[in-house]
């Protein structure tokens, strides 16, 4: 059955649009937030004031390496007073994003651990670290510190998924004072991008779905077929990252927060050229256990290479090995 016979498609269809809707607590827009699921492109925040207080343009932050953009970094501290980056304490966000930007996993092809000898993660800690001595990188206690650290104008910028864009845009204050660029990329690392992914979603077809041709036929028609749906969702709040919305005319619309910027059509662009990286069932162990490390390190200035060693062995350990 294919999901373009109308008469057959309008009824099930709504059979199915109707279940969600009548999950508890699920507005319209969240519905569709809810089905939907898809990578969350990485990219950098920045105030275009404070770049220029210290003499710097967005075009000076795009395209450059972490060595350039710690020195640039060091000007703003200085000119301005702020950090340029704000980062919630113990969370591995953003040395995951640095290590998905190169094409490195913390897992190797066949599942094995791949902590200790990953070729890029001590240099990503080393500049976490560095940054975080120099106060160009300043960590905050919660996640309302992080939000309130951003929208109050204490960091000049954020590096995070295009989520965190909900947070700086519901201050109407900030309208104008924002603009958007790619990450920087590792310096000397081979596979090295200025582009990366943090958080995201999935669909799934369950087994005992009892009409899982119509469920498949439904997903490849709208979420991975539609563009005339992400365009309507766009105007909702749902910023997807799916590659042919992205060449939509209502992605390619000016964003009056981001000084008209067309923002949307430029993120699905940035997740283009993501590399892809490897996670599986421990992924989150992997995560957390490089989150203990880094916070060990910043916090307690423990050695790096025996917190990268333990990490190994607890991942190992929850893995039964």
């Amino acid at each position: 059955m294919q999901i373009n016979e109308n008469e057959v498609l309008d009824e099930q269809t709504r059979e199915i649009l109707d279940y969600y809707r009548g999950l508890p607590q699920r507005s319209s827009q969240e519905t569709i937030v809810e089905m939907l699921r898809e990578l969350q492109d990485v990219h950098g925040c920045i105030s275009p004031d404070m770049l220029e207080q210290a003499g710097f343009t967005v075009d000076d932050f795009t395209d450059i390496t972490w060595n350039d953009f710690m020195e640039k970094a060091k000007v703003v501290k200085e000119k301005t007073g702020q950090p340029i980056l704000t980062s919630q304490a113990g969370s591995p966000d953003l040395v995951m994003e640095m290590l998905q930007s190169c094409g490195e996993s913390l897992f190797n092809e066949d599942g094995s651990v791949n902590i200790v000898d990953n070729k890029a993660l001590k240099p990503i800690l080393e500049i976490y670290s560095q940054m975080v001595k120099d106060g160009t990188l300043v960590e905050v206690t919660d996640w309302d510190q992080y939000i309130a650290s951003i929208n109050n104008g204490t960091t000049a910028g954020v590096i995070n998924g295009c989520w965190i864009m909900a947070s700086i845009t519901a201050n109407e204050d900030q309208s104008g004072k924002w603009a958007i660029t790619n990450m920087p990329k590792l310096d000397g690392v081979d596979g090295a991008t200025n582009y990366s992914n943090n958080g995201g979603s999935s669909w799934a077809i369950s087994s005992n779905c009892k009409k899982q041709d119509l469920a498949i036929d439904f997903m490849k028609s709208t979420f991975a077929g539609s563009t005339a749906l992400y365009d309507d969702i766009i105007a909702k709040g749902a910023l997807a990252t799916w590659a042919p919305a992205g060449d939509s005319e209502a992605y390619a619309q000016p964003v009056a927060f981001f000084s008209d910027d067309p923002v949307y059509a430029k993120i699905v662009d940035f997740a283009t050229k993501t590399p892809s990286n490897i996670t599986g069932a421990f992924y989150y162990d992997a995560r957390d256990a490089v989150g203990t490390a880094l916070s060990n390190i910043i916090q307690t200035g423990a050695d790096m290479d025996s917190e990268l060693q333990t990490a190994q062995e607890t991942v190992e350990f929850n893995m039964g090995g």
